[in-house]
């Protein structure tokens, strides 16, 4: 048997493995332990709670109006911005990027024991807050 029928079988029985591998492994999500998988996995088991700030901009008429559903829903959808956090700190702490149709630009979410807290939540620059809105008054005052 020369070279190319050993390559040919090669090629053959290498097609036909990731065909069957295709077939038993389809249904499974292989990209589970991934850390960006289990964090979101954490939130979502875990639970987040929003600071004073962030509740009260949810509260708001407007462009930041949204329930715990759609703020989940902004979460999952979130890219990890790893150069920014603090995985290894008493507290794991991370920076969320935040996807297009959310108001906001980023965040950062902080794990204790029991549930995880949003906080520093980054208005998108093209947003204004009603000037109705308390929290637009807190900021003013802060800054």
């Amino acid at each position: 048997m020369n070279f190319r029928q050993r390559f040919l079988r090669y090629g053959i029985g290498v097609f036909i493995g990731v065909i069957l591998s295709a077939l038993f492994f389809s249904g499974r999500s292989c990209n589970d332990w991934l850390p960006a998988k289990r964090i979101k996995a954490r939130m979502q088991l875990d639970g987040v709670s929003p600071d004073a700030y962030l509740s009260c901009l949810m509260q708001c008429e407007g462009p930041t109006a949204a329930s715990r559903e759609v703020l989940m829903t902004w979460l999952l959808d979130s890219e990890i911005q790893w150069s920014l956090s603090e995985p290894r700190g008493s507290q794991p702490c991370y920076h969320l990027k935040m996807p297009l149709d959310c108001p906001f630009s980023s965040m950062k979410i902080c794990f204790s024991n029991d549930e995880g807290e949003l906080s520093q939540a980054v208005l998108s620059e093209d947003i204004a807050l009603n000037s109705a809105c308390s929290c637009a008054l807190a900021t003013d005052a802060g800054q």
